[in-house]
């Protein structure tokens, strides 16, 4: 899945009625690499930091950015729960060409 760390949608109020749109690569890499445990945590903090626009995280990564977003304020929780809940569709070159909810 791809996300882009320097886009992220933030709402400003619980009723999610205002957002803002937030470059956070610095800040959540921080938090990994501040409270993260172990080399996977060292190379996924580099590489939300380095990243630049939409980059690819493979499953064990997006499980690292769920646990490790819960250490984070509630509307980026929220940002991020948001996020997981898209899955990638494919075009006939099996290429991810946008995001779509899931299904359920």
């Amino acid at each position: 899945m791809n996300i882009d760390f320097s886009r992220i949608e933030l709402f400003t109020d619980v009723a999610h009625t205002t957002c803002n749109i937030c470059d956070l690569r610095t800040q959540f890499a921080d938090v990994i690499y501040n409270m993260g445990n172990g080399i996977e945590a060292h190379a996924l903090a580099l590489k939300i930091y380095n990243s630049d626009g939409a980059t690819f995280y493979e499953d064990r990564e997006l499980m690292l950015i769920e646990q490790y977003s819960k250490l984070c304020s509630p509307s980026f929780i929220d940002a991020i729960g948001r996020i997981m809940k898209q899955t990638p569709k494919t075009n006939d070159n099996g290429n991810n060409t946008q995001l779509h909810p899931k299904q359920l």
